[in-house]
């Protein structure tokens, strides 16, 4: 398995997990926008970076290299088809607050589909790294 492969499903659980929480806080606990958006993007960046140490700690060759030409197309093609899961979400988004009128349901709306397009592209390059190989 690739350095970037690694990354791609480490940072996957982490969104998923992180994200798990912000969803829970939101639709259970009825948390405010930024009471629940700060500590999310906070526990993202600890544990992303937490998480790339360690990653390149253990392979620090493969860290330091750049992306090879099949890594590159398979980031590339990931990227892609995220967009689209990203567009999705902002047009279900601005739908619900025409319908509802409101921001606090939009913007956690929004928040959920940025994480969920995050975890597709990390999951789009692991299905693209392991189909090239």
């Amino acid at each position: 398995m690739s350095f970037r492969e690694k990354s791609a499903w480490v940072m996957a659980a982490v969104l998923l997990a992180v994200g798990a929480f912000y969803v829970k806080l939101v639709t259970v606990d009825g948390v405010p926008p930024a009471a629940a958006a700060i500590p999310f993007v906070l526990a993202v960046i600890v544990l992303s970076v937490a998480a790339q140490i360690v990653l390149a700690i253990a392979s620090p060759k493969e860290a330091s290299s750049p992306a090879d030409e099949r890594e590159r197309v398979a980031i590339d093609k990931a990227g892609h088809f995220s967009s689209y899961v990203l567009a999705v979400g902002v047009l279900v988004g601005l739908g619900q607050f025409m319908l509802t009128a409101d921001g606090n349901g939009m913007f956690h709306t929004m928040l959920t589909c940025l994480i969920l397009s995050q975890v597709s592209e990390y999951g789009a390059q692991v299905f693209f790294f392991r189909r090239a190989m």
